[in-house]
């Protein structure tokens, strides 16, 4: 793992659980596959996310419906990987004791 990969693996630690929490030099292969799993659950969280129509008030009609799920599919082919707010929430409470421990050089 070069320098520069430690850096980006950073940038990523202090985007999920806060900035200042990880340094490049604090980086090692258990915080990249942390990371990494932190990421996954992330990016499962935002796709459910993405499939579930935007709320309306009342009883939705058919155009409502059709236009929802319209864009739940031009999200899924355009391919947006967007993380929500509420689930890079919930993946740094889950994981945070694991990215504790590999910042120290415990393990996972």
């Amino acid at each position: 793992m070069n320098s520069s990969d430690r850096e980006h693996i950073a940038v990523v630690v202090n985007y999920f659980w806060g900035a200042g929490k990880a340094r490049a030099d604090m980086v090692n292969k258990d915080v990249a596959a942390v990371v990494y799993e932190a990421l996954e659950e992330a990016q499962a969280c935002s796709a459910a996310i993405d499939l579930v129509p935007r709320p309306t008030y009342g009883l939705p009609g058919i155009s409502y419906v059709v236009k929802q799920v319209a864009k739940i599919g031009v999200r899924i082919a355009s391919g947006d990987t967007q993380i929500y707010q509420m689930c890079r929430g919930r993946v740094a409470v889950n994981f945070k004791l694991k990215i504790e421990r590999a910042l120290m050089g415990l393990g996972r």
